[in-house]
């Protein structure tokens, strides 16, 4: 968030708050209006945020966060905490960052936590500036990059499906904890893993045998864990395992939608057109565009009124 932005924010006790936390699918990149999609040429080199204020402020505006209280939650403000190219951690820990906002004084508090890859892992920045919060790296070796071996580090030592999953379910604690102290209705749904369910992270941290995990002889230890999750109140878009899986079938691609090749199949397709999809939900940086914010926000706003109280974690005991 820039200080732009939290200057007109004024919170009290008699607020009613909605915070969007996630990557740039929260943030909401791509979204901003078609008349600025022309006024530079399609060109996504051409429209930088940094440089570019107006396209920077059309994205946040047509973000789903915003849409939620600019058509459904009326009388509340909308918080957004989305950061481009950014991982769960540096999500969660946005919640903890803005003292100054006093978030925890408005009467009503709803959080939606939009999940990106977990394989993303963020360091707080050492430089700490005003909108980018945290360092964030991939487990990757890519010779282009100046800090390869940074990235293939993580790749080498640090990083696996296991330890990553087992890292998501800490972050979302983290944000399910400034829930229960707060009294606030949280969210959870996913932008573009379409494996984040009950058995494939049970799996993921058990493995195949106990021969080669473990935790494969700690069930009720591992069920804990993976419980962390409230499963019967996450979100699954109009029923799509995640948000490009969505997208994919308001744009009639199916063919595309696929448990271990989504990702790379929306990318591909986003990748092969000129201008804006077929039918207008997804944009040529890869991103929900305005009409995919809209559709996120009623299915969001929709989840929220359908699930109600049901929406405030409670403290698990196992």
């Amino acid at each position: 968030m820039y200080y732009w932005q939290e200057k007109n924010l004024k919170i009290d006790k008699n607020s009613k708050i909605l915070i969007g936390l996630g990557d740039s699918f929260t943030q909401g990149q791509g979204a901003c209006s078609i008349d600025l999609w022309e006024k530079y040429d399609w060109d996504i080199n051409k429209m930088n945020l940094y440089e570019n204020v107006d396209v920077l402020e059309s994205n946040y505006k047509n973000s789903w966060v915003n849409k939620i209280c600019e058509n459904y939650l009326t009388d509340f403000t909308p918080i957004n905490f989305g950061m481009l190219g950014r991982g769960n951690r540096a999500a969660a820990n946005e919640l903890y960052l803005h003292p100054e906002l006093n978030l925890e004084m408005a009467k009503e508090k709803i959080v939606v936590f939009m999940l990106s890859g977990r394989e993303r892992f963020d360091f707080v920045h050492k430089e700490y500036a005003e909108h980018v919060h945290f360092k964030t790296i991939w487990p990757s070796i890519n010779d282009d990059n100046p800090e390869k071996d940074f990235f293939g580090g993580y790749l080498n030592y640090a990083h696996s499906d296991k330890s990553s999953v087992i890292e998501l379910l800490l972050n979302i604690s983290l944000v399910k904890n400034w829930c229960i102290v707060n009294n606030a209705k949280l969210v959870l749904t996913s932008g573009f893993e379409n494996d984040i369910n009950r058995i494939s992270f049970i799996n993921k941290i058990k493995g195949i045998s106990h021969d080669d995990n473990t935790m494969y002889r700690e069930p009720k230890r591992v069920d804990g864990l993976v419980d962390i999750v409230d499963w019967d109140t996450f979100l699954y878009p109009n029923g799509n395992l995640c948000v490009t899986d969505l997208l994919l079938l308001l744009e009639k691609k199916e063919d595309l939608i696929d448990l271990t090749l989504s990702v790379d199949n929306f990318h591909k397709y986003s990748k092969s057109f000129d201008k804006m999809s077929n039918y207008g939900y997804i944009t040529k940086c890869s991103h929900p565009s305005y009409k995919g914010h809209e559709i996120l926000s009623e299915n969001i706003y929709k989840h929220i009124i359908k699930m109600g109280d049901n929406l405030i974690p409670k403290i698990k005991l196992i």
